[in-house]
């Protein structure tokens, strides 16, 4: 098994400690010890949620739903 190079950012948020994105075209959103895969977002995306004024209300709008999203830990 390989494991995937994930792009982390820290990000100013309440809820939110981390986003990032791997090469095959993933965004990974750290809560606290909860993560989770969002399938078919793009960098530039992931970049934009990292630099929005709020993190969590972003994601909620935008990316939930929008994109297939896998728990993992």
């Amino acid at each position: 098994m390989t494991t995937k190079h994930v792009n982390w950012r820290e990000v100013d948020s309440s809820n939110v400690d981390q986003v990032g994105w791997d090469d095959e075209g993933n965004m990974y959103v750290r809560y606290g010890d909860r993560l989770y895969k969002y399938a078919g977002v793009s960098r530039q995306r992931v970049v934009a949620v990292s630099r929005t004024t709020s993190v969590g209300s972003y994601i909620a709008r935008k990316i939930k739903p929008n994109y297939v999203c896998t728990r993992l830990v």
